[in-house]
């Protein structure tokens, strides 16, 4: 591993892995948002969320889509593949 790694709720790429995911494992609508009602929702997930609640499963499609890729870049950045 690269170093440390600090995993914070408060951090964009945590909270867009966990929208998404969350998404992935089948919550919808408010429950996606719901872990962070205590804390601010960064732009980053906020653009997130409001893709996955899009009227359209291709706009859905396309938010969920692009999530994957980043995580697995982000992970490997951390040394986590590794």
């Amino acid at each position: 591993m690269n170093g440390p790694v600090t995993v914070s709720p408060r951090s964009a790429d945590f909270q867009r892995a966990f929208v998404a995911m969350s998404y992935f494992w089948g919550a919808r609508g408010p429950a996606l948002s719901a872990a962070f009602d205590s804390i601010a929702v960064t732009p980053a997930a906020a653009d997130v969320l409001s893709g996955l609640l899009h009227a359209e499963r291709d706009g859905r499609a396309r938010a969920l889509g692009a999530e994957p890729g980043r995580l697995a870049a982000a992970l490997d950045q951390r040394g986590l593949w590794r």
